[in-house]
């Protein structure tokens, strides 16, 4: 298993200097692996030459590249995220689906084969209108990934994991799969981790170490909390994990901004690493 976190490049920064001390600072810390989140206006071909020279300075593998959006209408919530979140809001749909069809140059370039994408909020119902316009919109972004030899993870946590797995299985492409984001599926109030693994477990290629608590106002997620103090049973996902054949990335994500972030993170690295030692030693 490798162990991982964001390096996330600011849009304006200096991408050499962002660059060595972002690499530099996930190698001190003990990690061989990150998610790049990276989001400049025009992805450009060289940008990519450079954060491949500081990723192999430091050893770091580059696992997956988070693709976002540009406009900032993004909801995060639990209620006007329904329509204005990700690729299942049509005002929104055609600007977003062409920037991240852009990314794609770039990740060949980069040599990165995975694209991470929150896709919105998923419809449980298979026959709305929305459903069928989002597994249309994917379809057309996984489609393009798979001609480049490369692969699309849905980030979980908008949406039932039945409904994720039915999405899947209608695109109908052998690329597309799941970016498992422990503490988010807990957090909008759809289920759990540990269920969530034995509906679509087989389809986890990268995945979020996170942990939150489940929501109790239906208008917000719930809190994002250190990993260990929340409600997900890190014990039996990596038990499931184990059992499903997973052996790749524990990416690790602390969503805080108070100066604690790498020590969190950092503490949370070693939390794991006595639980997944237990089951693949």
């Amino acid at each position: 298993m490798k162990y991982g976190t964001f390096v996330r490049i600011p849009e304006g920064a200096d991408i050499a200097t962002a660059c060595e001390e972002k690499f530099s600072e996930i190698k001190k810390m003990g990690f061989d692996s990150c998610q790049l989140v990276y989001k400049p206006a025009v992805y450009k071909l060289e940008d990519a030459d450079v954060i491949r020279e500081y990723a192999d300075k430091y050893g770091i593998e580059i696992s997956a590249q988070f693709a976002g959006y540009r406009d900032p209408y993004s909801k995060f919530d639990n209620y006007f995220a329904f329509y204005n979140t990700g690729l299942n809001v049509s005002a929104f749909r055609e600007s977003r689906t062409n920037y991240v069809l852009s990314v794609i140059p770039f990740m060949k370039r980069l040599g990165v084969t995975d694209m991470i994408v929150h896709s919105g909020h998923i419809p449980n119902n298979p026959f709305e209108r929305e459903y069928s316009e989002m597994l249309c919109a994917v379809r057309v972004i996984a489609e393009e990934l798979k001609k480049n030899g490369m692969n699309f993870l849905f980030e979980t946590g908008g949406e039932s994991p039945i409904s994720l797995l039915r999405l899947i299985e209608d695109i109908g492409l052998d690329n597309v799969f799941i970016n498992l984001d422990t503490g988010n599926i807990i957090m909008y109030g759809f289920g759990n981790p540990v269920d969530a693994l034995y509906t679509y477990g087989k389809y986890v290629r990268n995945m979020h170490a996170k942990d939150g608590l489940p929501p109790t106002d239906p208008k917000k997620l719930g809190k994002e909390v250190n990993i260990g103090e929340g409600y997900v049973d890190f014990e039996k996902v990596f038990s499931m994990l184990h059992s499903l054949g997973y052996d790749r990335f524990v990416t690790i994500e602390r969503e805080i901004r108070d100066g604690e972030q790498a020590e969190q993170i950092a503490r949370s690295m070693e939390y794991l690493k006595g639980i997944v030692d237990k089951y693949y030693a």
